[in-house]
């Protein structure tokens, strides 16, 4: 056909009309899939618990791995049913540390649904742990930037590498002659008391428990490292964004003289590793040998503008996370889409927006999220060493701590400006200890 609106209209008449159906029926489904599941979003409703342990705290961040560990039963894999009739999709936690005023404060956001389990692991490692239900400090806030009193500095953290590299974990602060770990919250923790009134910083690490097969992208980056034939599977879609490159070297290669003879495959270089290529190898099947979450990391410093020092409340927060940075292997950096700050172009309205971006989705934690948007995957030891309770070495004076081994709610702090920050994460309900039987034995 030399006419190419007729050639337009016969390909149209033939197969040209399935494309925009099926642009429309796959418009209608993500339409569907987003209304079950903002359905399913709605009717949960999500609790705060403060935990405040012991002061003589001697457990190490092993003790929160293994709640992290725990924690993983609350993975549910979702089948067609859930996904396209429930609505379901995998519950996250926030694992949040605050500092108001300088007031420390440790907390879990969860579905209420899952308060007993969140507290059955929390007393098996801390039995003497002090969990209260407080409100949300989040709401209080309802404002947007710019305003005339408050502004506010935060960002998103990312990895720097593939998620299958791991970062520097708290085994690794241990002195190998003392056995004394020297925590690495302590450096967090002291930041987080620089701050005074009129002054918060908050930081959030949203979790959710990753498929157990998580581990198997490590598969090609190992291979590729030991030179041995990456043994993945191809999909469909791999296989036809190869097809166009396999026919062009189809035909620009020469048939071989020899006939079906096969090209020498690349020999396996596992023998010839430096020292510095083999630790990386086992230091990713370490990593993936372990249970796996999806994590994102937000922290947020606010505070009125008389006070507000933007240094303050970012360096000293990213310093913390720099400790876990191994330059060989992964490490931690603030992403760019987030951070309120290195903007160049248009830098007023796009500053406007990601303050207020960064402030809606810390408060929403892992509400809105969907599949694909949970982040990067750490393991339990990983995930432990960034948030766990001080160890009793770390001496932090404004972290609330248990006061006392009682069923109680935990006693005022004594200054007037701690009574003040308290009132802000104010408990709502305090949910008691059961008292054990006399005549258990001793």
């Amino acid at each position: 056909m030399n006419n190419p609106i007729a050639f337009a209209w016969w390909f149209f008449k033939t197969i040209g009309w399935m494309f925009p159906v099926f642009l429309f029926v796959y418009g209608l489904l993500i339409a569907w899939q987003n209304y079950i599941r903002n359905r399913y979003r709605n009717a949960r409703k999500y609790i705060l618990l403060a935990v405040d342990i012991p002061k003589d705290n001697e457990q190490s961040p092993r003790a929160v791995e293994n709640i992290f560990a725990h924690l993983a039963g609350a993975h549910q894999p979702l089948n067609w049913y859930t996904n396209w009739w429930g609505g379901e999709i995998p519950d996250s936690f926030s694992f949040e540390i605050i500092s108001i005023g300088g007031y420390i404060q440790f907390i879990i956001h969860t579905v209420e649904s899952y308060r007993d389990l969140v507290e059955a692991i929390i007393y098996a490692q801390y039995p003497d742990a002090e969990i209260t239900e407080i409100e949300d400090y989040t709401k209080r806030w309802d404002l947007k930037f710019p305003n005339d009193k408050y502004d506010i500095w935060g960002t998103e953290v990312k990895l720097a590498k593939n998620y299958v590299y791991p970062v520097i974990t708290y085994k690794e602060f241990e002195d190998s002659l003392s056995q004394e770990l020297k925590d690495p919250m302590a450096s967090l923790l002291e930041s987080l008391t620089r701050i005074g009134p009129g002054e918060e910083i908050w930081l959030q690490f949203v979790v959710t428990p990753a498929d157990n097969d998580w581990g198997d992208r490590a598969k090609s980056v190992i291979n590729k490292i030991i030179g041995a034939k990456s043994s993945g599977k191809k999909t469909i879609m791999d296989r036809i964004f190869e097809l166009p490159f396999v026919i062009i070297d189809a035909v620009m290669t020469a048939p071989s003289a020899g006939g079906d003879k096969k090209k020498d495959e690349q020999p396996n270089k596992i023998l010839y590793l430096t020292a510095g290529q083999k630790d990386d190898v086992a230091a990713i099947e370490h990593k993936i040998s372990k249970i796996g979450f999806h994590v994102r990391v937000r922290w947020i410093y606010l505070g009125e503008k008389s006070v507000f020092k933007k240094l303050k409340g970012s360096k000293g927060v990213y310093g913390s996370f720099k400790q876990f940075n191994d330059l060989g292997l992964n490490s931690f950096k603030p992403d760019s889409k987030f951070m309120t700050g290195g903007i160049i172009f248009f830098k007023e309205p796009r500053l406007k927006k990601r303050k207020n971006k960064i402030f809606l989705r810390y408060k929403d934690r892992g509400h809105s999220l969907s599949p694909g948007e949970y982040g990067f995957i750490l393991n339990t030891e990983e995930l432990a060493s960034l948030w766990h309770f001080p160890v009793l070495t770390v001496k932090a004076p404004l972290v609330k701590k248990a006061e006392a081994k009682k069923a109680e709610p935990p006693m005022s702090l004594p200054t007037e400006r701690l009574m003040a920050a308290e009132k802000v994460v104010a408990p709502i309900n305090k949910t008691p200890r059961a008292t054990p039987p006399e005549n258990l034995p001793h």
